[in-house]
């Protein structure tokens, strides 16, 4: 196996657990737009006229980001880069209200409120999911550059 192929290939398995991520937390998001909503109320970091319309269309942009991904080549850097600022905007949010001291549920995969309050665990998991993003922009942008180079002789 050629070193593009090993990089074609880690590019597409990280691709795919991000892909898997967005549709989840999209997915629940969209069976329970009011508790998302409730979920944003609670982060206290947008004003409450933005609070619905970012719980109406963050699911959306989620799960068109994993179809992106999925689905259509020519869109996957661009919502690899999109997934990244998600994941980055989730993450400030969750870890300014554990430095706050509030605790309740990130919204991220449950709205229950029964559902685990966030620990700074969630942050480590999306700060390990951004990386895995940036891992995979990386091995994209080095894989393109491989191709655009002229092949040497052996």
């Amino acid at each position: 196996m050629t070193r593009d192929q090993k990089i074609y290939r880690l590019a597409y398995w990280i691709a795919s657990c991000i892909i898997g991520v967005l549709l989840l937390s999209g997915y629940h998001k969209l069976l329970h737009p009011t508790d998302f909503a409730l979920a944003v109320y609670r982060y206290h970091l947008l004003p409450d006229f933005l609070v619905n319309l970012a719980a109406l269309y963050f699911p959306w942009l989620e799960i068109a980001c994993a179809i992106g991904l999925l689905v259509v080549p020519r869109f996957r850097v661009a919502a690899l880069w999109i997934a990244l600022v998600l994941l980055m905007a989730f993450t400030t949010g969750i870890a300014i209200n554990l430095l706050r001291g509030t605790a309740f549920s990130c919204g991220c995969f449950s709205t229950s409120p029964l559902a685990q309050p966030m620990t700074w665990l969630s942050v480590a998991r999306n700060v390990g999911l951004i990386l895995l993003a940036a891992l995979a922009l990386t091995a994209n942008k080095k894989g393109m550059e491989s191709k655009s180079q002229p092949l040497k002789p052996g």
